[in-house]
């Protein structure tokens, strides 16, 4: 596959010059990423389940060389100018305040409380959740003061970035992006909550790993967009080279847009290590890779596209990776 990988941008190569490829071969091709010895990971490719199934009927085998006009349009996406608005949504005005007080564990509630008053829609999109059958309170909760007191800083934290970031992921423009959207945000929310147990289990930052889940699929977003906006019919080519490359150029669209809204280098560096060739995935990255694996076998299990037995998934033999898949699952039951 890497040798693949050498030819296509050889012949890329005919038709841009080397400046226009640099931005997209700063980092390391995806099958170059290798976990930390004796870590957990699937005896298969998880991506070449979940992308096709992610697709549905927009996945198509086409023409050879049909694709060259979408990956020049993520090349160029790649090296764009981020400060510009119309390459990448605003994160929320009061967001970047609001995870800096988040991120700190001696924050009071008063203190989260008059950050998060400054947003009125995001005062709303709390107060609804916290009176969902979720969480099912006594009473319904009417105020964001009894939101805080029921939610706890903690549960805070979670319910914020969630919900700040929900609309950030969630841009549904394009006939594919409409139909995709959706099922990436659940993938997300799931990543986020592997991430988190996962870290908690490991001795690392809950809430940094809780983040970093969330924003992985920012760029995944933002490249569907982009290439709806070109695409004369609803069709993305299946093609292993395609997927490879188009999957590498999201996530290097994730790690650009958290370094464009500032989120802690803790979490920049995870996302950055998803295309890098640094060495060995560890930590939060590790842990990255691992929810992200976790989250979609997840969907592809209450999708019936694999089963949760699949010796190939080889989870009975890691018990954290059972309890995480599990633990996934007990969040979809009502």
């Amino acid at each position: 596959m890497i040798s693949y990988f050498r030819n296509l941008l050889r012949r890329f190569r005919k038709d841009q010059s080397t400046d226009a490829l640099q931005a997209v071969t700063v980092f390391s091709e995806p099958e170059d990423i290798v976990a930390e010895e004796g870590a957990w990971h699937a005896d298969f490719d998880v991506d070449s389940r979940f992308y096709p199934w992610l697709l549905g009927i927009h996945g198509k085998q086409i023409q050879h060389g049909a694709e060259k006009p979408l990956l020049i349009a993520l090349d160029r996406l790649v090296r764009a100018d981020f400060s510009d608005t119309r390459h990448i949504p605003r994160v929320p005005s009061v967001l970047p305040q609001l995870l800096k007080s988040l991120r700190n564990e001696n924050v009071s509630g008063d203190e989260l409380a008059s950050h998060i008053a400054r947003d009125v829609t995001l005062v709303a999109e709390i107060i609804s959740e916290v009176n969902s059958s979720y969480y099912n309170p006594a009473d319904k909760i009417s105020n964001l003061d009894n939101a805080i007191r029921l939610l706890g800083i903690n549960g805070l934290r979670l319910l914020v970035a969630r919900t700040a970031f929900r609309p950030l992921i969630q841009l549904q423009s394009g006939r594919i992006t409409s139909v995709v959207a959706p099922l990436i945000w659940e993938q997300s929310e799931k990543c986020a909550q592997a991430c988190r147990l996962l870290a908690q289990g490991r001795g690392l930052d809950g809430f940094h790993a809780y983040l970093a889940g969330l924003l992985q699929n920012i760029g995944l977003i933002i490249a569907f967009r982009s290439l709806d906006q070109i695409m004369l019919a609803p069709a993305m080519p299946l093609a292993t080279e395609f997927r490879l490359r188009f999957l590498h150029m999201a996530h290097i669209l994730s790690y650009r847009i958290a370094k464009e809204w500032d989120f802690p280098d803790a979490v920049m560096q995870a996302l950055k290590a998803q295309v890098s060739h640094e060495g060995e995935l560890q930590d939060l990255a590790l842990i990255l890779k691992q929810a992200s694996d976790i989250s979609k076998i997840r969907l592809l299990v209450n999708a019936g596209v694999i089963d949760a037995n699949d010796d190939e998934l080889c989870l009975s033999a890691d018990a954290e990776m059972q309890r995480c898949l599990i633990a996934l699952h007990s969040q979809d039951e009502p």
